[in-house]
């Protein structure tokens, strides 16, 4: 795992591709890896510094202009969700709160909110 997760961070380096605008490899596909690689070292608070990081970077991307700031699709951090929940259901504490990362997806605690 060590090596796909160096080359990952290698080939998705803006220094090194062109396969996606630099602020998109930047602020949206970079944060996700970092923060798989700090759940695969188990490191909490590392973990968590990386997800508000990853929170402002996508922030950052979606706010810079208005039809980014209009655009649906930088309503949450999905990618930074996603490995939120994984590292959530493996008991990691998640500190950082984000209007980005719903609070009741990541916690599960959504479903009880609406009658079946």
């Amino acid at each position: 795992m060590v090596e796909a997760l160096t080359a990952a961070f290698q080939s998705s380096h803006p220094d090194v591709t062109e396969i996606a605008p630099r602020d998109w490899l930047q602020n949206i596909s970079y944060p996700p890896i970092n923060l798989f690689y700090q759940f695969v070292k188990h490191d909490h608070d590392g973990f968590n510094a990386a997800l508000a990081e990853a929170l402002e970077l996508h922030k950052k991307y979606w706010t810079r202009d208005e039809d980014r700031a209009e655009d649906i699709k930088g309503l949450w951090a999905i990618g930074p969700l996603a490995i939120a929940c994984l590292a959530y259901d493996g008991d990691f504490p998640i500190d950082v709160e984000s209007e980005y990362l719903p609070k009741h997806l990541l916690q599960r605690s959504w479903v009880v909110e609406f009658p079946v």
